[in-house]
């Protein structure tokens, strides 16, 4: 593949032309109200191509042919100016605002670029320069707080982990609901490859990893139904496109380099207590007292446990058999977690001439997390041409190539190989060094050990050095040297496109994309391991590749007063999805881990293949650039459906009306008003290849059933054993429907600007999982009739309070509310379960009525009048059944940029926000069932004493209703002992929390070294950087963990359970070009 890419790069070369150079022209562009430079104005040759672009002091060098030249100066919000060079070598320019005009062009759906003015709908463009300095290994995740009405979830889950966006809430209650992401007019597979659950596993991460943030021009969000309805069928969840970089005319081969160093560092939340060591309650509650290990045995056995005596005197002893002081250890995430380093090193060379341009590019990236032995590299390439031939025909191409490698993927949630679980449980007395055991292989039991202690562990030399008596208690060391799931990816997303002006208004286009990647995967459990003493390893290879042709015949016209802009098209989308794998379980050779040397193995395949025939349409008409009505159409044909009902039309209208330019007196405040209004059906491709058919299976042979008896050798594959999905040929993909208002103002010479938008969204045909008879030799089958609805509002306020000469200062804040709710689910049904964490107290659910997602969990039991009811020994009663405890989704989303130039000087800060809902953590309980949380401080021998009241129930009526009578009472430490693990058991809304936060999202500090500085050296732009992510949490309300410590990027939100910790990053970035 490199060699490829290289050859292809070598032949664009070859074939650059070049052009006479008569002279240089030098010159500042600045504004010519106050005189500040214009960083960003474009100057070109008229009537060709090249150009140049002016830094950021506003200074800019172009060669031109001759005297006779004419330059063009274009600035976004000023006036176009045309200077002739004459005998001149120095050309200053000072723009005026053009406060009539707002002629911005933006890359809409299917790669068209549309007047802003046109827009009847919401979308929102972020610069590529956004992403480069303080990156982060998921492009997705920079979005955070940039864009109004996109929530973006940062899953606690590590290097190369998955991203969740939401835009404008949820649209489906068991489907999928993020958005398409389109590189260059190709839609790009953001598959998720796998999510822990209430089981544990480990975040597989998604397709976003792939993208290099050196290669994005822009990223535009587009929001709504309209805006995403030339999508059709994929556009439910919105739609993210892409534009990446392209080469510019120029003399010569034009270089960038861009080195980044990042360093990151686990942001420590916890506070726990550090008065009480390793023990546990022993004896009665009221008699009993809390004891400290003496013995190899306590030390094993109370491990995870601090419900001990009060640190400061005397010694105890450990899990290996040694007796040491029994005080404070000291902080053992200092001593595991490392420091993370990550260095991209990126080389850009670009080019061209009037006819054609290239533009190629290397990025090198290599990190080490903060999770010992885990990391992520990944290798970029890309090459683009574009250009013309004659007059008439124009063509871009690009390729975009990656390598990633990810190491040792932490699991998460539940106990098995959850290092971050073992590193929370660890007692303040307990140092985590003690668990390394052998330093060739750590984490496991050294050779030579003391038999003695072998026989209390229950356990060999070189298997699991176990800390506690728990074989799901992982040793941390263990758990990130022994266990292992990697895996490398390899993909190529590529396009061609060509455009034929067949006369002036009227063109023919044409593309070509593919997105295809292999992926392997591997995961190991070696031999010896705590809750495997055998060990298992499994590896797999997936191969995707999605191909979409498409023509486009297009016409664009004005008619006096009267403009038209329209255009035909048809798509041709072909996906394919196979994976082989293998696997075995028990080794036969000692800790020689491979497949081959298990004992039972076993191999699997899988294929699908699907597509959807497209055609589409468009018009737009305008009178007067004033007011606008566009109607866009698409139908699909799935090859999923029932071919009887296997077309679906997705129809859009909207119109919007610039009455800025319709006043002949405008307001001396105002500088452009707008307001718009859309109509949009879109869909999500919720049936799956093959889900509406009945398919067959073999049985090995000879088949005969638990019982002896000779069974058929064929069976439906579907039946799953009388538990699987019976194929309904009915289904339909799930349909959206949206209207959205907006309002679009510029005041005050356009420094100050407000776009407000409304929208209502309502989805339909939902598909869920229906309960069937099991009579029936299945277990369920799917219908549509889910429905659900968004509506909500989202603000974005603008501004520069200072522009002057040396001094400019923006800023942006972006504000949404989005309001879900449940309207139907299965009939006769009102509640459906998404997602449980390993408490198994809690879970979230879909309920009629009530928004999306809900957190539904066991509470304390409340008499008639409300009253708390509890035991005699002062532990609460649980609840009758569980109720709705809280929601996972935030009420408000939002962000607050700031930029701020001062010379060659650059500050940016960026601050992201949630208000409102709710967490459920389970790390909080855990914590409080072991002792560690501070919350179990009171009631302890020394402490506080711990008192409850409410009532308790004294008797029965005849009728089986309880009696209660007032409580109260002052708990012994035995009583509090059981209470706090009661709680964890019984009363899961003690630990919902608010998931409020504010974030110091991002801040990049930064100068640009003056071009006089480099007029003797190869550089044209030297710049230095100080980066930060994720550096400073403004405020929360959960103790003892992040607020995004989401586990998992699917619809089950709000669920905490030891996932990672999250880390700050900080460090440097350098770029320069000559």
């Amino acid at each position: 593949m490199k060699n490829l890419l290289l050859i292809a790069f070598l032949a664009l070369l070859t074939s650059m032309g070049g052009n006479a150079i008569g002279q240089t022209v030098r010159g500042t562009v600045t504004d010519s109200s106050d005189g500040t430079p214009l960083p960003g104005v474009s100057i070109l040759i008229k009537g060709t191509s090249t150009g140049t672009a002016t830094d950021v002091d506003g200074k800019y060098s172009l060669n031109v042919p001759g005297a006779q030249t004419v330059l063009v100066f274009s600035f976004l919000g000023f006036e176009a100016v045309e200077e002739t060079v004459g005998n001149r070598s120095t050309i200053d320019v000072g723009l005026s605002e053009d406060a009539s005009e707002l002629n911005e062009v933006v890359v809409t759906a299917l790669g068209i670029e549309r007047n802003v003015k046109a827009l009847q709908y919401s979308m929102t463009e972020v610069g590529g320069e956004e992403f480069t300095q303080a990156r982060e290994n998921n492009i997705a995740n920079q979005l955070a707080g940039r864009v109004a009405g996109v929530n973006v979830s940062n899953v606690a889950s590590g290097p190369a982990g998955s991203s969740r966006v939401i835009i404008r809430g949820n649209t489906s209650l068991q489907g999928g609901n993020q958005p398409l992401y389109v590189i260059d007019g190709v839609p790009m597979d953001n598959t998720n490859f796998g999510q822990a659950g209430v089981w544990g596993g480990a975040d597989q991460g998604d397709g976003m990893t792939s993208v290099n943030p050196d290669d994005i021009e822009s990223m535009s969000v587009l929001k709504g139904a309209s805006a995403a309805a030339l999508y059709g069928s994929r556009a439910a969840n919105g739609v993210i496109l892409i534009t990446t970089k392209r080469g510019t005319s120029r003399k010569g081969i034009g270089v960038e380099f861009n080195s980044n160093a990042v360093f990151e560092r686990i942001n420590n939340q916890t506070d726990l207590q550090r008065e009480f060591g390793s023990g546990r309650f022993q004896g009665d509650q009221i008699t009993g007292s809390a004891v400290r290990p003496t013995t190899v045995r306590d030390g094993y056995d109370w491990g995870t446990q601090a419900w001990g005596e009060r640190l400061g005197s005397g010694t105890s002893m450990h899990f290996d058999g040694v007796e040491r002081p029994y005080v404070y250890a000291g902080d053992n995430w200092n001593r595991f977690y490392e420091t993370g380093k990550a260095f991209t090193n990126s080389l850009s060379l670009s080019g061209g001439s009037d006819t054609q341009t290239f533009r190629f590019n290397v990025t090198d990236l290599r990190s080490s997390s903060v999770i010992p032995n885990a990391g992520f590299d990944r290798i970029n390439m890309s090459i683009a041409t574009s250009g013309k031939f004659g007059k008439k025909l124009t063509f871009d191409a690009k390729v975009l190539y990656s390598n990633e490698r990810t190491q040792n993927r932490p699991r998460l949630s539940d106990s098995p190989g959850n290092a971050f679980q073992s590193i929370f449980a660890l007692p303040p007395n307990v140092n985590v060094l003690w668990g390394q055991g052998d330093p060739d292989r750590l984490g496991t039991i050294p050779i030579g050990t003391d038999p003695a202690l072998l026989s209390v562990w229950g356990f060999a030399e070189q298997e699991e050095y176990l800390m506690t008596n728990n074989p799901w208690g992982q040793n941390p060391y263990f758990s990130t040297h022994q266990l292992s799931i990697s895996d490398t990816r390899d993909r190529i997303i590529t396009s061609g496109s060509l455009k034929y002006n067949i006369t002036e208004h009227l063109y023919l286009s044409g593309r070509a994309g593919m997105d295809w990647y292999t992926r392997r995967g591997s995961s190991l459990t070696p031999q010896g391991t705590g809750y495997s003493r055998g060990g298992n390893m499994s590896e797999a290879e997936r191969r995707v590749n999605e191909i979409n042709l498409e023509a486009m015949l297009g016409y664009n016209r004005q008619f006096g007063d009267f403009g038209v802009v329209a255009f035909l098209g048809a798509n041709r989308m072909r996906r394919e999805d196979e994976t082989i794998s293998a696997n075995g379980n028990d080794f036969n050779v000692p800790f020689f881990h491979a497949i081959n040397n298990t004992v039972t193995r076993n191999f699997g395949y899988g294929y699908s293949g699907w597509g959807i025939n497209s055609v589409y349409g468009s018009a737009e008409v305008n009178y007067k650039n004033i007011l606008f009505l566009t109607g866009t159409g698409r139908t699909d044909w799935f090859s999923t459906l029932d071919p009887s009902l296997n077309d679906i039309t997705y129809p859009s209208i909207g119109g919007s009306f610039v009455f800025s330019d319709a006043m002949e007196d405008l307001p001396f405040w105002l500088s452009f008003g707008k307001v718009r209004a859309s109509w949009a059906r879109v869909g999500s491709s919720t049936v799956n290849p093959y889900q509406i058919q009945n398919t067959y299976t073999l049985l090995g042979a000879p088949a005969i059933n638990f019982e002896g008896n000779q069974v058929a050798m064929a069976s439906f594959a579907t039946a799953g054993n009388n538990n699987g999905t019976i194929p309904n040929p009915f289904l339909v993909p799930l349909l959206s429907t949206e209207i959205e208002f907006g309002l679009d103002v510029r005041m005050f010479q356009n420094r100050l600007g407000l776009d407000f938008t409304y929208y209502h969204q309502k989805s339909t045909n939902d598909q869920l999982n229906a309960q069937i008879s099991r009579a029936s030799g299945f277990g369920s089958t799917l219908v549509n009739l889910g429905e659900m609805e968004n509506k909500g509002v989202e603000i974005l306020l603008t501004g520069t309070p200072v522009r002057n000469k040396d001094f400019n200062w923006d800023i942006s804040f972006n504000v949404a509310r989005n309001r879900n709710k449940v309207i139907s689910l299965i009939e006769g049904t009102d509640i459906l379960n998404v997602e449980e964490p390993r408490t198994r107290t809690v879970f979230v659910q879909h309920r009629t009525g009530q928004p999306f997602g809900v957190l539904a969990g066991w509470v304390q039991k409340t008499s008639p009048d409300g009253q708390p009811v509890f035991e005699e020994n002062g532990a609460p009663v649980q609840s009758d059944q569980m109720e709705v405890i809280g929601n996972g989704i935030p009420d408000f989303t939002g962000g607050f940029n700031n930029s701020i130039t001062y010379k060659g000087f650059n500050l940016s800060a960026l601050v992201d926000f949630r208000v409102g809902g709710e967490i459920y953590s389970g790390t909080n309980v855990r914590l409080t069932q072991w002792g560690l949380h501070k919350q179990t401080l009171p009631g302890r021998e020394g402490e506080e004493p711990l008192s409850v009241s409410g009532v308790i129930q004294s008797g029965t009526e005849a009728d089986g209703t309880p009696i209660y009578e007032a409580f109260s009472k002052t708990l012994s430490p035995g009583e509090a002992n059981n209470y706090w693990n009661q709680m964890g058991n019984r009363v899961q809304d003690h630990f919902i929390y608010d998931g409020s936060f504010a974030k110091l999202r991002q801040i990049t500090f930064g100068y640009n070294f003056p071009r006089r500085l480099m007029e003797k050296t190869p550089f044209t732009n030297v710049s230095l950087s100080f980066v930060g992510r994720n550096l400073s949490i403004l405020w929360k309300n959960v103790e003892n963990i992040d607020p995004e410590s989401g586990y998992s990027s699917g619809n089950g939100q709000g669920l905490d359970y030891f996932g990672m910790p999250q880390s700050r990053s900080y460090g440097f970035n350098l770029r320069a070009s000559f």
